[in-house]
């Protein structure tokens, strides 16, 4: 599987032949998008991971609370902070500098910095949203059955069965009102 993938992304980073090659990894949490991006850049080499959940949005757990699923789609992932510090630069020609969202702190944290040039898989749920699409060259969709994934979420052991429930409603209105699979280059099974 990651083969054939990792070929897809030669060639599309060769047909470039200069600047950056953006790739968007997305899935449902749990389904393994961490790990193929992984898996990806060990085969590719001259290549550079950012995590989605680095732009978690900072905010008041009473607000986060407060939001509905669709509210959640729009509001936990800051796709706007992933957009101006890291896919416009890239896209530009320049390196990228973004600042991590600090899980322990609830913050923004420290500040990481992405090279131009070679492959860049952005990896998490929400990175291949509308919004985001133009910036890329490519995008995965891995679809992994909904019961693997919550089992997985579960394992983790990082979030409340309540909280893993909110965020997978969220996660739903995104799957079904923007077709991420639909939208995707390829669609590869999670395993």
């Amino acid at each position: 599987m990651t083969t054939h993938i990792g070929e897809a992304i030669l060639r599309q980073a060769r047909a470039r032949s200069t600047g950056t090659t953006l790739v968007a990894v997305d899935g449902a949490g749990g389904s393994g998008k961490s790990t193929l991006a992984a898996t990806l850049a060990r085969q590719l080499g001259d290549c550079a991971v950012v995590h989605g959940d680095d732009f978690y949005r900072p905010m008041p757990d009473a607000e986060r609370e407060r939001l509905n699923p669709e509210q959640g789609y729009r509001r936990y992932f800051d796709w706007e902070r992933l957009a101006d510090q890291v896919l416009r630069p890239l896209r530009a020609g320049e390196a990228a500098r973004y600042q991590k969202y600090d899980w322990a702190t609830g913050r923004l944290g420290a500040w990481e910095t992405v090279a131009r040039g070679g492959v860049v898989l952005v990896e998490g749920v929400y990175t291949a949203r509308p919004e985001l699409a133009d910036f890329y060259d490519l995008t995965v969709f891995v679809d992994t059955p909904r019961e693997t994934c919550l089992d997985r979420l579960r394992a983790r052991g990082e979030n409340s069965a309540e909280w893993i429930t909110r965020w997978r409603a969220a996660e739903d209105h995104y799957l079904r009102t923007t077709r991420p699979a639909e939208r995707a280059t390829l669609v590869v099974a999670g395993a």
